[in-house]
């Protein structure tokens, strides 16, 4: 069963892509890990839009929707445990070459910490169609993706997708996110099933919210569709976990797997890397 229909129901949002191939964009790489390419909403082109699939919804910064002249409301927000009110609008269209959203519910803040981000692109959009990132050729294609090893299965857990790796022969879920290079783990559900993790830092994390203090900690090989990854460092919270379903230990960063190639194939309910 197609993924995107267990995650968001019955959102339409990807109403232009019946037909459509594959399509490849350039994008930059920030900071080595943040997807960012140009793309338009409405009368404004050249936009810096983040590919995101560990935000729900889709952002856009104030300033934007200051010049769209967007009708805007109230609502809460949750980053990492932590709640922030923000404004929610709808956007008249997300365009990424030449696939287009139409009528796009999207969060309004500041997306000043990201630094020249105009529109964070997530989930709700990036779910509607497969699609591969190329770290080394920084390309982005999206489209049907042929099967590739290793690879794990992507599933629901709303409104997030999911993956499940193993730590020390132990089972733990983690949702996905192109937007973060880290692996982090959330103390209060994870404490119990792992062995001591020494700790040899911290990482003040910059979000929506505001900021989050982490402890860098030593982790265990992982274990992933039978094969081993060593000396991936990992990252505990202790922050609160309201807006997050019970089923999710932590957070994935993809690019914490993956060096050179993601696939996010979400027909085969699939995420592929090497």
């Amino acid at each position: 069963m197609n993924i995107t229909r267990n995650v968001l129901g019955g959102l339409s949002l990807w109403l232009s892509l019946a037909g459509l191939g594959a399509q490849t964009l350039k994008f930059e790489l920030v900071d080595q890990y943040k997807i960012v390419v140009r793309g338009s909403i409405g009368p404004l082109q050249g936009l810096k839009l983040l590919i995101d699939t560990g935000a729900m919804p889709s952002m856009v910064d104030r300033r934007v929707a200051k010049k769209l002249a967007l009708n805007v409301e109230e609502a809460e927000y949750v980053a990492f445990g932590t709640k922030a009110r923000v404004q929610t609008t709808v956007l008249p269209n997300i365009r990424l070459g030449a696939r287009h959203v139409d009528a796009v519910p999207a969060g309004v803040a500041d997306l000043s910490y990201l630094h020249g981000v105009d529109v964070i692109v997530g989930l709700d959009v990036l779910s509607r169609v497969s699609f591969s990132i190329d770290y080394v050729e920084r390309r982005l294609e999206f489209g049907p993706v042929l099967a590739r090893k290793p690879g794990l299965r992507l599933e629901a857990t709303p409104p997030f997708i999911t993956v499940q790796l193993s730590i020390s022969g132990k089972p733990f879920r983690f949702l996905v996110d192109t937007g973060s290079s880290r692996l982090i783990l959330f103390e209060n559900r994870v404490r119990n099933r792992l062995p001591f993790l020494a700790v040899h830092g911290e990482l003040v994390l910059y979000h929506l919210a505001g900021s989050s203090r982490l402890q860098r900690v030593f982790l265990p090989p992982l274990e992933a569709d039978g094969s081993t990854i060593q000396h991936v460092e990992g990252f505990m919270s202790d922050q609160s976990l309201d807006g997050y379903p019970p089923g999710i230990d932590g957070v994935l960063g993809l690019r914490a797997l993956a060096s050179k190639h993601i696939d996010l194939d979400f027909e085969r309910g699939r995420l592929a890397f090497d």
